[in-house]
């Protein structure tokens, strides 16, 4: 079987990326911390998926982070590694990229940042949202990282030691055409077109005919090309592990202030999913979580919410009250779930928890994931993680009431 690695930028990414490659024969595990001990890289234990939750960070310390992941990996490494970034194009991805090339000494990136699926696709080297330039969006809205420019190869470059080269669209439409394409661009960090689902198959299948160590940077619809694409021994059987007692009520952490995501809590709002939203500001995340505890209690479901305007600079004191918050509540009540709305706002709650892994059952959703807590206290707590910036008005509305029914 490919020797397979995988890391993302954020959490969110980080689960969604492992969902987009089940079913997977050992299983897989987000670790949300980055850090996976030696012995659950060999073979056959479960896929890890690491986080280097270096999205937010400035480019040094992004490639500092992404070179300290990937330090177990070394030069040796034959094999394929999937770097998740993010397809509104957030985030310093050139120096992340360039990170990686170091890391494995790869002499080459290959970028296909599209998920047809959402409406996101790579046309002429553009990214799109709907068809519109990511940087007409609300994605140039972004409080951490706004987006100035929908040219993918640009915005690498703008962090980035190495030039980039493309492939276009009508080379991702033939085989042929794929190979030779790739074959004449020599530019280390090469981004590729695709529109269509099936503009990924064929690319990720050419790919795959090239060199060890292979660099694909991309997100979930490079993760579904490579699992179709993959030759990959049968998935057995495992035994399901014992369930932990189940509780009451459902706690909704909504971070994200993208459009998407505050119009999908206004709709739970409106149609009575939520019980209550309870905002949570600089002071006082410690009673409002206990009051929400109270309320999970009695089988209600809790939107724990950041403010509606977060001013810039203050996203981070916003994220560690939520997890205060956020750790007060189950400290006093175990949930019949959790849902996480935005990558910050997931690994602050996880980083509450103490970090613990996260294993990975099922996707409700595009850019939704289902898992379950898999040690510490809260061992078998069902979570859900969402990007704010995807879905119809009332797909939060329905994770949360799937939760609260207890459905697998």
């Amino acid at each position: 079987m490919e020797r397979l690695h995988v890391i993302a930028d954020d959490l969110t990414g980080a689960c969604d990326v492992a969902a987009a490659l089940l079913p997977w024969p050992t299983g897989i595990t987000v670790y949300s911390d980055g850090m996976v001990p030696r012995e659950r890289l060999a073979a056959g234990q479960p896929l890890a998926v690491r986080n280097t939750q270096s999205r937010t960070l400035r480019p040094a310390a992004a490639a500092r982070r992404v070179r300290e992941v990937l330090a177990p990996l070394g030069r040796s490494f034959d094999g394929v590694l999937l770097k998740k970034i993010d397809t509104g194009l957030r985030g310093p991805l050139g120096a992340e990229i360039d990170a990686a090339l170091d890391a494995l000494g790869a002499a080459q990136a290959f970028v296909l940042p599209a998920i047809p699926e959402v409406g996101r696709t790579t046309v002429g080297g553009e990214q799109l949202v709907g068809g519109v330039p990511v940087h007409r969006t609300a994605f140039a809205q972004d409080p951490h990282n706004p987006v100035h420019d929908a040219r993918v190869g640009a915005v690498i470059e703008a962090t980035s030691r190495r030039s980039t080269g493309r492939t276009d669209l009508e080379a991702a439409r033939r085989p042929d055409s794929i190979e030779a394409a790739l074959d004449g661009c020599r530019a280390p960090v090469v981004v590729m077109d695709a529109e269509t689902d099936d503009d990924l198959s064929r690319c990720v299948r050419a790919l795959l005919g090239r060199p060890r160590p292979l660099l694909l940077v991309g997100s979930t619809g490079m993760a579904r090309a490579l699992r179709r694409a993959l030759p990959l021994d049968p998935c057995p059987a495992t035994a399901a592990a014992p369930e932990p007692s189940r509780g009451a009520g459902v706690l909704v952490v909504l971070g994200s202030v993208h459009p998407t995501a505050r119009a999908q809590r206004d709709h739970a709002g409106r149609t009575g999913v939520f019980g209550e939203v309870m905002e949570v500001s600089f002071t006082g995340a410690q009673r409002v979580g206990r009051d929400a505890a109270r309320a999970l209690g009695v089988g209600r479901c809790v939107a724990l919410a950041a403010p509606d305007h977060v001013t810039a600079g203050s996203e981070t004191a916003i994220a560690a009250a939520l997890r205060t918050a956020v750790a007060s509540a189950l400290a006093a009540v175990r949930p019949a779930g959790v849902v996480l709305v935005g990558g910050e706002t997931a690994f602050h709650v996880l980083d509450g928890l103490g970090h613990p892994p996260l294993t990975i059952e099922s996707r409700p959703a595009p850019l939704v994931v289902r898992g379950r807590l898999g040690a510490g206290r809260y061992r078998g707590l069902p979570v859900i993680t969402k990007g704010g910036s995807t879905g119809e008005s009332s797909l939060l509305a329905d994770l949360v009431q799937s939760l609260a029914a207890g459905d697998a």
